[in-house]
């Protein structure tokens, strides 16, 4: 909503305790030529600019004698003349009548600007045709606050403008039709060193290019011009002696006059790159890692194994309890081991699964991963989602939803174990909840649980190697969800996952 001040300005208290306001001086110079021009066609003693702010009444442009008008004289909305005695303005003597015409100024927002204020000497109210003339000095009045606002916001606008070009980092810059460089931002500029910085605007910079480089140096300038657009990612070597990564976008457009120009926008993505190739590197190395893994480390494993096992037949007899106990305990930490291996190795390969989109249903995708739990007949397992489709990347949605009920089923330690699968309505997200009737979760451990290899109770207790919630985040989290935990530590807990609708690319 417009204000008074963004027309002309914040007003502030003199040392008087008298409110003003400090006008430019070409918007001044203007009211006070429309005062003395007031003066002058109606043959008035006095006119008078208020504006109308929240804090006072301040007056503008003061010609004449002083004007004393109280808050009856400005309740109108609308033009008002009315006689006075001259006895009511500042500095009169006697008892002799004269006009008080008050206008308010609207403004094209329809705010109450203020009133135009002009006591005549004449007894005699306004013809027509004053009328009409007076209406033209007041949308004159007008004009020039809806000028002076205009010009303010556009040097406001062309100040922010200037500053976001020179804070961007970006090459920003623009050339003609004869590849010559017409603007250029201050990133490109100090891109050069100092004793070039006049070679470049008016310059294409290849003027001391032979003929051959110059055309390649320019070829996608041409595209621009031609097609309208060129967009590349290209190493290139720059006038300070650096070299970077660019991706380079140019725009064909026309100024005013219709003459073709294109802008040029240069992103500097050498941190980008660097960072890509980091990964890329280190996704090279795990992928090493897990082939020896694969390799190198399970067929010792599995050898090992077969050997105790061996041992554990052949001296079943010959070796007393306690000795056999100690081997089947050696065997155990092998089998432990085997699968500690086996799951790491689908951690580190999370990254490279399947996540083509599925269209299916809760119940279908717990059909599926029912299979491959060993689910307790004691155990009661409820499906509640309405048989509502989910449009879902099929592997890790159900990798997620295998491990949740693993881990409910292997934890619940109730004789009657109850696990509650539901789907909630929500815009954005898939919002699945696991619940169960378990021994619970403190909240103290809600972020360790999902640490690698953590687990709240030994693993001679209960078999596992902690790393099935890990699984569950790092899937949630690549496309773009999370999830979240609930439980008092007494009875049951609760994991809510949210799933984006439209996922993420990982």
């Amino acid at each position: 909503m417009p204000s008074i001040e963004s027309y002309i300005g914040t007003p502030s208290t003199t040392d008087n305790k008298l409110w003003s306001v400090f006008l430019d001086s070409d918007i001044q110079t203007n009211l006070d030529s429309i005062c003395d021009l007031v003066l002058s066609i109606f043959d008035a003693k006095s006119c008078t600019i208020i504006a109308n702010f929240p804090q006072s009444r301040v007056n503008l442009s003061q010609r004449g004698d002083v004007t004393n008008v109280c808050d009856a004289d400005l309740k109108h909305d609308q033009f008002v003349e009315s006689l006075i005695n001259e006895s009511q303005s500042a500095g009169s003597e006697g008892d002799t009548k004269a006009y008080r015409l008050v206008s308010p100024i609207i403004l094209p927002s329809n705010l109450k600007f203020g009133w135009l204020i002009v006591e005549r000497i004449s007894t005699q109210p306004l013809t027509s045709k004053e009328v009409s003339v007076f209406g033209v000095l007041q949308k004159d009045i007008v004009n020039h606050l809806v000028q002076r606002k205009q010009i303010v916001e556009q040097k406001k606008a062309a100040e922010l403008q200037a500053t976001i070009t020179q804070l961007n980092r970006d090459f920003i810059f623009i050339k003609d039709e004869n590849f010559k460089i017409v603007y250029a931002n201050d990133a490109f500029i100090n891109s050069y060193p100092p004793s070039m910085h006049d070679k470049v605007i008016g310059y294409t910079t290849v003027e001391s290019f032979e003929a051959k480089e110059a055309d390649l140096f320019l070829e996608q300038d041409k595209i621009a011009f031609e097609k309208g657009l060129s967009k590349v990612v290209e190493n290139i070597h720059m006038p300070n002696g650096n070299r970077i990564i660019v991706e380079t976008t140019k725009k064909r457009f026309e100024d005013k006059s219709g003459a073709p120009l294109i802008l040029c926008v240069c992103r500097d993505l050498t941190e980008k790159e660097g960072l890509i190739n980091r990964l890329k590197k280190a996704n090279r190395e795990l992928d090493e890692f897990t082939s020896i893994a694969s390799h190198d480390l399970r067929a010792p494993l599995n050898a090992i194994k077969r050997l105790l096992e061996w041992i554990s037949d052949d001296c079943e007899t010959l070796l007393p309890d306690e000795h056999l106990e100690n081997f089947q305990l050696v065997i155990s930490r092998a089998n432990r081991m085997q699968t500690l291996l086996e799951d790491l190795l689908k951690y580190a390969k999370i990254d490279q699964c399947d996540v083509t989109l599925s269209t299916t249903t809760l119940e279908a995708v717990y059909q599926d991963v029912a299979q491959l739990l060993d689910i307790p007949s004691s155990m009661t397992i409820n499906i509640d989602s309405g048989n509502s489709q989910i449009n879902i990347p099929a592997v890790p949605f159900k990798t997620v939803i295998l491990n949740l009920l693993s881990n409910a089923i292997k934890h619940n330690d109730k004789t009657h174990g109850i696990i509650n699968i539901s789907l909630r309505p929500a815009l954005h997200y898939y919002v699945i909840e696991v619940t169960d009737n378990g021994p619970g979760i403190e909240p103290k451990y809600f972020s360790l649980i999902f640490q690698l290899f953590q687990t709240l109770r030994s693993r001679d207790e209960v078999e596992g190697t902690g790393i099935g919630l890990s699984v569950v985040k790092k899937h949630v989290t690549n496309f773009g969800g999370k999830v979240d935990v609930s439980s008092n530590g007494k009875t049951g807990t609760t994991f809510t996952i949210f799933w984006p609708k439209q996922h993420l690319n990982s």
